[in-house]
């Protein structure tokens, strides 16, 4: 080797000491950037990187000018990057000396407007190759024209072979640093839902407690005393039509109080009518004894699209919107109660929004009802949200459900059914 190649040799061995130890990419770039740039001289320099298990998106790391290729190293489509046919292999390098005038580089929706804001004129780009795959790319760049040649690309082919196998390495280290986040975060939410579960547990215990009162000191008692009036109209040697027409008033209440246990634990109007139409008899029923009156709307804007999902779903969606509305007659004291359903391209949202006091920004110190709400949401792949807009005067309660859940069989929703076991426990709702 001769001694004009030594000096190549020495910067070779700078970049490979450079990135020995180095945790992330930006830090194995910039410890590179001045070794390269007394190699191959650059305004800005980035690494394209993709990652396996986003292989049709990749990251940009940079030094010199800042682009919004870089921007928070979010992985963006390859389709849209400029280089795409380096990336995809269909090019073994890209060489320009205008990329401004180069028609590779700009093509219906291409993400190529740092070119222009960067004054990037020079260009070549390098892939980074670990056992014939391509894990990403060496983009060097000049604000000056026919800056680089093809001695300038072979120089940087060595560069991105030495730099490949620990841009490798790093990547196969990030894609295990987020199986291991992804599996943290799994078991926490398979803590989260053995707590809810526990939770759903108690309160189901609870509502059946509450219930067997509830039989108990006013369906019991009412019939204990239709009995005694029995009793003493046997005893009578006549009857007379007030003591029939009393009778029969004792009857029809309790006829009504159980009728209103029943309808607690299976909403019947739901399966008969549909999702809307059970929404506005709970409302009803509701705001029925409220005083001042309460104002209640239901606006489907979906044209009745929850009656074709899943009966469990439906049930479940039905409690969540059971106990936000209990919660705004009881403890929001609200005036006006309105519940709309709507979708997006991908979503179906059921919002019950109130104009009363709200909890004040305390939802997760809500106990009881809020939590179980919360749950049941998790049960069925939504999100919910709980807002206060205090500027609007309003709470609003917005479930979020994605739209395939509406196409999914019953047999796929079965951890639903968990979640409607509990079956009246809307009515002891409390924020």
């Amino acid at each position: 080797m001769t001694d004009q190649t030594n000096p190549l040799l020495d910067r070779y061995m700078a970049i490979s000491r450079a990135v020995a130890g180095q945790l992330d990419f930006q830090q194995v770039l910039q410890r590179v950037a001045g070794e390269i740039r007394a190699v191959i001289p650059y305004d800005h320099m980035d690494i394209s990187v993709i990652f396996a298990d986003t292989r049709d998106c990749c990251a940009a790391y940079e030094v010199g000018v800042t682009t919004g290729w870089g921007e928070a190293n979010t992985p963006k489509p390859i389709e849209k990057s400029p280089i795409r046919q380096l990336l995809w292999g269909e090019v073994d390098h890209l060489l320009t000396g205008d990329a401004w005038q180069d028609a590779r580089f700009h093509f219906d929706g291409a993400f190529d407007a740092p070119i222009y804001e960067a004054r990037l004129h020079s260009r070549l780009h390098v892939p980074f190759r670990v056992h014939g795959t391509i894990h990403g790319a060496l983009n060097i760049s000049s604000h000056e024209k026919n800056r680089y040649s093809e001695q300038d690309v072979a120089m940087a082919r060595e560069i991105a072979d030495l730099l490949a196998p620990y841009i490798y390495a790093l990547i196969r280290s990030e894609e295990a640093k987020k199986l291991a986040l992804s599996e943290g975060a799994a078991r926490g939410r398979e803590e989260a839902l053995r707590v809810g579960a526990l939770r759903l547990t108690e309160g189901m215990e609870n509502e059946r407690k509450r219930l067997g009162m509830d039989l108990h000191d006013q369906t019991l008692a009412d019939l204990a005393r239709v009995s005694r009036q029995l009793s003493h109209l046997q005893r009578q040697p006549s009857l007379r039509a007030s003591d029939l027409a009393e009778l029969d008033v004792e009857i029809s209440t309790c006829i009504t109080e159980l009728r209103r246990i029943i309808e607690d634990t299976k909403p019947g109007i739901l399966e008969l009518f549909g999702f809307s139409q059970a929404v506005e008899a709970q409302l009803e029923r509701s705001v029925a004894s409220a005083q001042p009156p309460i104002r209640t709307t239901v606006i489907d804007n979906t044209a009745s699209l929850l009656d074709i999902g899943p009966e469990p779903l439906r049930q479940t969606l039905f409690r969540i919107v059971q106990e936000a509305i209990n919660n705004a007659v009881k403890h929001g004291r609200a005036r006006k109660i309105r519940v709309s359903i709507d979708t997006s391209a991908t979503h179906l949202a059921v919002t019950v929004e109130d104009n009363g006091d709200g909890p004040a920004g305390a939802w997760d110190r809500s106990p009881g009802g809020v939590d179980n709400m919360r749950v049941r949401a998790r049960l069925i792949s939504a999100k919910i949200d709980f807002v206060r807009a205090a500027s609007e005067g309003v709470t609003r309660v917005i479930v979020s459900l994605p739209l395939a859940q509406l196409t999914q069989e019953e047999t796929d929703n079965d951890k639903t059914s968990d979640s409607t076991a509990m079956d009246g426990q809307g009515e002891e709702a409390a924020q």
